[in-house]
């Protein structure tokens, strides 16, 4: 799974984690407006943290796909870039993206000096 569609289902995950708040908070203050978005305030409070974690952490794997030509090989069609993982931070690299073969290759190298990657291990 992608590490962008991971990250949404953690989010979105996140999201069903606000909703015993919001209708604690709605019961205890009464259905109107105001008090729906003090609710809302409260949860957004509370999960901005999490929120964070989630789109900053390394301990999330995130990875770029394209269309294009192996950056390696010069192979055409999908192209994998790793960007994130635990102790691996490519974020302000110059982007280079690499056919399956060839991201395997990468992704093997990445993993016997230490790197742990879930992705790409095909």
């Amino acid at each position: 799974m992608a590490a962008g569609v991971r990250k949404f289902i953690l989010y979105l995950a996140r999201w069903q984690l606000s909703t015993p708040i919001l209708y604690l908070a709605v019961r205890q203050l009464g259905a109107g407006l105001w008090q729906t978005v003090i609710a809302n305030l409260i949860g957004g409070m509370i999960f901005f943290w999490i929120d964070r974690f989630i789109f900053t952490s390394h301990a999330v794997e995130m990875w770029h796909v394209k269309e294009g030509r192996c950056d390696n090989c010069g192979k055409k069609g999908h192209l994998w870039r790793l960007v994130v993982a635990p102790n691996y931070d490519r974020r302000k690299s110059k982007p280079t993206f690499f056919c399956m073969k060839c991201s395997k290759q990468k992704t093997d190298e990445l993993r016997r000096k230490g790197i742990r990657i879930k992705g790409r291990s095909r």
